[in-house]
């Protein structure tokens, strides 16, 4: 295979909306460019990207896909994301070490929110960005209305590199604005180009000269050329072009039905022409900017790792700087730990191509690596050091799920499973919480977490249910009680006794406080640290929810002892069963978790959510604007706020954000404190 400089490599992730058509066109690419002799479709599940089982079944795409080809003496690399939310973490993961963005949008609806989230994403990193329309072979659909949608939106300027020759079923041309040429497609591929028929002439000269002023505003020596000409060469257009598209002055539109060829391969040859390569590049990351340059000492980063049943664990990863060669023994600086990366390869959805070196700036695989995971950096010495800022701003994980094996066993095997695949995901958390007794997982919508529970099935086997997360409530008391308990147990070998009288009362100074107030001895000194214990035991699981009890003063203040039968065992019963007593006749209250949630919206949907937000036992705190988005603020109980995720999709065709953020606790109202006492009871009977 061929070895590639710098200047000969593209990196380009493909984002969009969840069924945008980026697989698709990310399939044609493959096709038109040689490098797979006929083009899957998603409905029949042979594309090159989505290759998994789950991916297959679902037809969807769930993780990132890097495909490479070589192109006219180039080595592209398109990574396939997926669109949908519950995966941006995919996104998070690719844009970074992509020079360019190509992002597609539906000429059906206009740019949609995954769309214009990817475009947020790939803006803040300072990448080229372009768009693809696509699906233009669709009846009764306003292409002029996309192509306005991105440009209001997003409020950019555009250039089209081309637009389509009609529209429809039967659309198979489309006009190459540049070039001033109509090309007509075939079989998936160009099959011939003609002079610009002349219904098209007017709109495709009126557009060249969009472009040649966008191109002209890039650089003064080209603005005083073209004021004085009223033109440019082709030269100078794709010198200009590539400069603005780099400095992102000016987004290039690409128009195509990626399904049919139409319009893929002038996209192809614009990623060679006047798309950016690495060379010299000073790419920017999450908390910093690093400089592609081959001639420093060697230095990247695995941001992304697929398990194919084939192959194993297939680890991805960019070269930042520097060259290496195969059998090279790298050093992982996050692990301290020494990795042979053996052999050497780009990857084309499962399948892999075979290389000798890696040079700064270039995407490449490999396998059989002992102590690497997701967002490792590694190096080609033991004293490097980590690049000293975060280079991946993963999305922050708003959906919480618990995890259950069938068995206690296989939970604790569920959690070790979870641990490994985090090598591959680092978008989702998990907790294992002592307090409530839960395996928790923290992920980006329900989706992804169903999507972790397959992968879990089948990677290692278990089964497993997802379970709605318990809620650590607090239990307390408002007022004051005394409760006297006697323990007795006479039958069968030794006796016990004990018998304590306790005062209650809140103390919102302590969690807890234990006062000893025996006076003349009526209880030993040996016996009151049980029954301070045998109350501490009590505290962690509560009386009325079995959760946690907070805020109490407990006075022993009498009681009585036998000189035989009295031991540890029978203070701590009895304080335990006093303690009980006095709780239910201290007005006792259940406190639930308020969290503070800030939703992000556009300010059509605010009415609906601020309504929802009521809906949910939440107290509006207040709202503001964001250019056209409105910020809501409110505050919610976390009981509330599952399944939210989803819901606020579903009432912002997927442009609502929110975050939340523990605030307080507070008592829950009295029918759901009786709905959680009962459930707790029902519990314990099961």
């Amino acid at each position: 295979m061929t070895a590639f400089t710098s200047d000969a490599l593209r990196n380009i992730c493909v984002a969009g909306h969840g069924t945008s058509g980026k697989t698709t066109l990310v399939e044609s690419l493959m096709f038109n460019a040689g490098a797979v002799n006929r083009q899957g479709t998603v409905e029949d599940g042979n594309t090159v990207s989505d290759f998994t089982e789950e991916e297959k079944n679902r037809g969807i795409s769930i993780s990132a896909s890097v495909n490479s080809c070589e192109y006219k003496k180039c080595l592209l690399s398109f990574v396939d994301t997926p669109g949908y939310f519950d995966f941006a973490g995919e996104v998070a993961a690719t844009i970074p070490f992509c020079e360019a963005a190509v992002l597609t949008v539906k000429g059906s609806s206009g740019l949609d929110a995954g769309t214009q989230n990817a475009f947020n994403t790939a803006k803040k990193l300072h990448k080229s960005i372009a768009f693809f329309v696509t699906e233009i072979d669709r009846d009764n659909i306003n292409l002029d209305d996309a192509f306005d949608s991105i440009s209001k939106e997003l409020e950019i300027p555009l250039a089209p590199i081309t637009f389509p020759a009609g529209s429809g079923m039967s659309v198979d041309s489309i006009i190459d604005v540049f070039r001033g040429k109509l090309i007509k497609y075939a079989n998936g591929k160009r099959a011939s180009e003609s002079e610009i028929p002349a219904e098209f002439a007017d709109k495709a000269a009126q557009l060249k000269e969009k472009l040649m002023e966008a191109v002209a505003e890039s650089e003064e020596s080209l603005m005083e050329k073209y004021f004085s000409e009223g033109t440019l060469s082709d030269a100078e257009i794709t010198a200009g072009l590539a400069k603005a598209f780099a400095n992102g002055s000016v987004f290039p539109v690409f128009f195509g039905a990626a399904n049919k060829g139409v319009g893929v391969d002038c996209l192809l040859d614009a990623v060679v022409d006047f798309f950016p390569s690495p060379e010299g590049k000073v790419s920017k990351f999450a908390e910093g900017e690093i400089e592609m340059n081959p001639k420093t000492s060697p230095k990247g980063i695995v941001f992304k790792v697929n398990t194919i049943p084939q192959f194993g664990e297939v680890f991805i990863f960019k070269l930042l700087q520097g060259e290496i060669s195969e059998g090279a023994d790298i050093y992982n600086i996050n692990s301290s730990s020494y990795e042979k990366f053996g052999q050497f390869f780009y990857t084309r959805g499962k399948e892999r191509v075979s290389i000798k070196t890696v040079t700064a700036g270039q995407i490449a695989a490999t396998v059989k690596l002992k102590n690497t995971k997701t967002g490792d950096q590694f190096a080609d010495n033991k004293n490097a050091e980590l690049f000293p800022f975060k280079l991946i701003e993963w999305p922050e994980a708003i959906v919480r799920g618990a995890f259950m094996g069938v068995s206690k066993e296989d939970t604790d095997k569920v959690a070790a499973a979870i641990k490994k695949m985090q090598v591959e995901d680092a978008s989702f958390r998990f907790i294992q919480d002592a307090e409530l007794k839960q395996l928790f997982v923290d992920g980006l919508g329900e989706l992804h977490l169903e999507v972790i529970s397959k992968k879990i099935k089948n990677q290692f086997g278990l089964d497993v249910k997802i379970v709605e997360p318990r809620v650590p409530y607090r239990e307390t008391i408002k007022g004051r009680a005394e409760a006297r308990y006697r323990h007795k147990k006479q039958s069968g070998g030794s006796g016990e006794f004990a018998e304590v009288n306790i005062v209650l009362e809140p103390t919102p100074e302590a969690e807890f406080e234990f006062v000893d107030a025996i006076v003349g001895g009526v209880i030993s000194n040996r016996f009151i640290p049980a029954v301070e214990k045998g109350i501490r035991e009590i505290l962690p699981e509560g009386v009325l929810s079995g959760c946690k009890f907070i805020n109490c003063k407990v006075t022993l203040n009498d009681g009585k002892e036998h000189p035989v039968d009295s031991k540890e065992v029978a203070f701590k019963k009895a304080a335990q069963m006093a303690f009980r007593d006095a709780v239910k006749r201290a007005n006792p209250i259940i406190l639930e978790p308020i969290y503070n949630m800030l939703v992000k919206v556009p300010e059509e949907f605010a009415g609906s959510v601020m309504g929802d937000i009521s809906s949910r036992r939440g107290k509006p705190q207040g709202m503001e604007s964001e250019g056209k988005y409105t910020i809501v603020r409110a505050l919610v109980p976390l009981k509330e706020i599952h399944g939210y995720s989803t819901q606020l999709r579903s009432m912002t065709n997927g442009r609502g954000t929110y975050t939340i953020s523990f605030d307080h606790y507070e008592p829950v109202p009295g029918d759901v404190q009786k709905k959680i006492v009962e459930e707790y009871e029902l519990s314990k009977e099961q």
